[in-house]
C-alpha cells in the first residue's frame, strides 16, 4: 500500500490544495504524485472556473462598500447590499466549487486541483485573487509549479504559441514575484529538482504536513503523465 500520508478521518475537516502554474511545466507528474497519497484528490484543469466564482464574490464584497444609512430603503441605489450575507456566500462559492468541480470521494480530506491559467488576462489581480481564496477556503495552501523556461517553449504544446518564451516568462514572474511568497502558505516546486531530488519532493510533503516515502515518490517518477 502506497503511503506517505498520515490517515486523518474526513470528520475533522478538509485541507485545500491548490497548484498554479503553466502549460507543459510538469504539473501533471505533481498533482499525480499527490494523487498517490491516501486521503488526498488532486483534480486536474477545469478553465479556471474557480476564478469566475471567485469574481461573484468580489462582486458582492465590492457591493457590500455602498452600504449606507438609507441603503436599506427601495428609495436608494444600492437597495438591498444590507442584506447580502458575506460568510454565506463564502460558504455557498466554497460548496458549489468542491461539490460541482472537485466531487472528492468520501475518504479525501487534502483536496484540491491544478490550474495553467494563471496570464494576466486570466487573472488581472493574482495576489487580490489568492487573498480571496485564503477567505473562501481558509485552511488552503498554493504551490506554484515552475520549469525551465527554454524547455518549456520548446514543447510541442507552445509551438503555435506567438513569443510563448515572453508569455512563459511571464506567468513564472508572477509566481516568482507574488506577496505570498515566503509565507506558510506558499511552495515553490522546481520541476528539474522534483524529478532529480526526492529531497525537493519531502519538503513539500513536510510543507503540506504529509508524511513522505521514497518508493512511492520513485513509483509516481517512473510513470509517464500527461501527453
Amino acid at each position: 500500500m502506497l503511503s506517505f500520508l498520515k490517515a486523518t478521518p474526513p470528520s475533522e475537516g478538509r485541507r485545500y490544495v491548490f497548484i498554479f502554474t503553466y502549460g507543459r511545466s510538469g504539473s501533471t507528474l505533481l498533482s499525480g504524485l499527490l494523487n498517490a497519497l491516501p486521503g488526498c484528490c488532486i483534480r486536474g484543469e477545469n478553465y479556471m472556473a474557480l476564478a469566475h466564482l471567485n469574481a461573484f464574490y468580489g462582486s458582492l464584497k465590492k457591493s457590500k462598500a455602498h452600504m449606507a444609512k438609507k441603503s436599506g430603503q427601495p428609495t436608494h441605489p444600492w437597495y438591498g447590499v444590507d442584506d447580502i450575507d458575506l460568510a454565506s456566500a463564502r460558504q455557498k462559492v466554497r460548496d458549489l466549487f468542491v461539490d460541482e468541480v472537485l466531487r472528492p470521494p468520501q475518504d479525501a480530506f487534502v483536496v484540491g486541483f491544478k490550474e495553467i491559467r494563471i496570464n494576466v488576462t486570466d487573472i488581472p489581480d493574482l495576489d487580490g485573487f489568492l487573498d480571496d481564496l485564503v477567505e473562501i477556503f481558509e485552511d488552503v495552501k498554493f504551490v506554484f509549479n515552475h520549469r525551465r523556461i527554454t524547455d518549456v517553449a520548446k514543447s510541442k504544446w507552445w509551438g503555435q504559441t506567438l513569443q510563448s518564451h515572453a508569455r512563459i516568462h511571464s506567468m513564472d514572474m508572477r509566481l516568482e514575484r507574488s506577496r505570498h511568497v515566503g509565507t506558510d502558505r506558499v511552495f515553490q516546486v522546481y520541476y528539474e529538482r522534483l524529478v532529480a531530488e526526492p529531497q525537493h519532493a519531502k519538503e513539500l510533503a513536510d510543507f503540506l504536513g504529509l508524511a513522505f516515502s521514497e518508493r512511492t515518490y520513485r513509483k509516481v517518477m517512473s510513470v509517464r503523465h500527461s501527453y
